[in-house]
């Protein structure tokens, strides 16, 4: 079940905070990659990190080991005010170790990208502009940054 529930957690946190982050738009390009071998290159990159097994990573480990904490606290409160709940969360950094793990998964992506051939490039203005016109997991949108990454 904890498992369950840090996954959810990962993952709402993760969509969040790609929302709210603004910096520059990079992608992963190669020159004269084809669209079949782009895609299937992209794909089995993700799936490394996306079925990493976190569990025995240190920040999954502080996350559990803080949360069991606030877990024995909040069903076992202590005399002292000091081990409160509430404060017990706050020193585990679920943000932190959120954003370390998935430091770590997107580690795993990029060492498979590069392994492939591939390199980190930044989109200019015009092409994020263009790029913002296409929906997100749409095959137009693909298209486009595949044409962005061959040349």
């Amino acid at each position: 079940m904890k498992r369950v529930c840090f996954a959810v957690m990962l993952a709402i946190s993760s969509v969040s905070a790609s929302a709210a982050s603004r910096g520059p738009v990079e992608s992963w390009g190669k020159p004269g990659i084809g669209f079949a071998q782009y895609r299937a290159d992209a794909i089995e990159c993700a799936k490394t990190g996306y079925f990493r097994d976190v569990s025995q990573d240190e920040p999954a480990k502080r996350f559990i080991r803080g949360f069991e904490t606030a877990d024995r606290l909040l069903n076992f409160p202590s005399v002292s005010e000091s081990d409160s709940w509430g404060d017990s969360v706050r020193r585990t950094q679920p943000d932190r170790q959120k954003r370390d793990l998935q430091a770590i998964q997107v580690g795993d992506v990029e060492q498979c990208l590069t392994g492939k051939g591939y390199h980190r490039f930044t989109l200019t203005r015009a092409e994020v502009k263009t790029l913002s016109r296409y929906p997100r997991g749409s095959e137009a949108r693909r298209q486009y940054l595949h044409s962005l990454a061959a040349r």
